[in-house]
């Protein structure tokens, strides 16, 4: 069964949309005025904005919250750029570009998809091969006349008793030329000290990036340039959160690249100190770059251990320099496809 929805259902007093089983879906509205529909099983929960980048905010699953630490307990409705309100669980990133931008970009940070304006979502349940479920998705089309003309189609799948959740993102090149594009999947959990960083082999060394931005809080850049030479030496020094010596102030951005497994699939997990963890699965032969984000300040603490990605976060400009820009033939589409949970 599929539900389109509809603006007016959003409203601030929560009303339970539709219920199937073990499964539930709350429509609400912040007091922001943003629109979050809230889908439950027996484990836990996700709530997600189908109108602004379905983009996921909150996260839980087995009483625990799984989201990054921020300064903004609800999402405001961002009319440029992300950064107006982050704390999200998870966005979708790009499409016509990549990462901070360098002083010669034109675009905003990660670009359109964060915060696009959705055309249409919907709530679907149904049952596959593997078992019941509940999702949500939608359409975002973004087209420039002689330029481009793509939808982008994410979907959110939560099954019955799990305590996880499936990721898929799709783009369509609707244009009778091909697309240049970009995608990275940022999924924020939060970290736990003592955890530690356990991820599946590497295909070769990472990058460790060196980007404090010049003129920030000095005695803040200083211990964060000292962990960074640190990580230059052993970049293994990284997996342990909440190491002796660490400094993640404003933040760092590295990137893995790991070998999948005979199915296809590549992992990072964090093992909290005290038993289980959370994790990130993906498909290295889809999103080969696995940028790792990590921000530990009052405001911000996020630990993005794996952000799955077509390519590095470096800007548009750098990635057609370093060849890392992909093309989507007219009428063709590509699918992503990620996994976050509770181990």
């Amino acid at each position: 069964m599929k539900i389109n929805l509809a603006n007016f259902v959003f409203t601030s007093q929560p009303a339970l949309l539709a219920e199937d089983g073990e499964f539930t879906a709350e429509a609400f509205r912040y007091s922001t005025g943003v629109e979050a529909l809230k889908v439950s099983n027996s484990r836990g929960s996700f709530t997600i904005l189908p109108w602004m980048g379905q983009m996921i905010w909150r996260c839980d699953f087995d009483g625990r919250e799984l989201a990054m630490k921020s300064m903004y307990d609800e999402p405001k409705d961002c009319k440029v750029s992300f950064s107006e309100s982050y704390g999200c669980f998870m966005m979708h990133c790009g499409l016509t570009a990549m990462g901070n931008p360098t002083p010669q970009d034109t675009h905003i940070g990660h670009a359109e998809l964060p915060v696009a304006r959705y055309g249409e979502a919907y709530l679907e349940f149904g049952k596959d091969r593997k078992g019941e479920f509940v999702a949500v998705g939608g359409t975002y089309v973004d087209d420039l006349c002689f330029t481009r003309n793509y939808a982008f189609s994410p979907r959110v799948v939560l099954r019955k008793g799990a305590k996880s959740i499936e990721i898929e993102a799709t783009i369509t090149n609707n244009k009778d030329i091909p697309l240049e594009y970009y995608y990275l999947c940022h999924v924020n959990h939060r970290p736990v000290d003592g955890s530690k960083i356990v991820e599946s082999p590497l295909a070769k060394a990472p990058i460790i990036n060196h980007e404090v931005p010049e003129g920030y809080y000095k005695p803040w850049a200083d211990a964060t340039n000292r962990w960074l030479a640190v990580l230059d030496k052993d970049y293994k020094a990284q997996s342990v959160v909440g190491a002796k010596g660490e400094s993640y102030k404003p933040e760092i951005v590295n990137c893995y690249f790991h070998k999948a497994d005979k199915s296809g699939w590549a992992f990072v997990k964090q093992m909290f100190p005290k038993g289980g963890g959370v994790y990130v699965r993906y498909r290295p032969e889809e999103l080969p770059y696995a940028t790792r984000w990590i921000a530990r300040t009052k405001d911000e603490d996020a630990m993005g251990m794996c952000l799955p990605a077509t390519c590095e976060h470096k800007g548009r400009l750098f990635c057609q320099a370093n060849r890392q820009q992909r093309y989507l033939a007219p009428g063709k589409s590509v699918t992503f496809h990620m996994e976050t949970g509770v181990i």
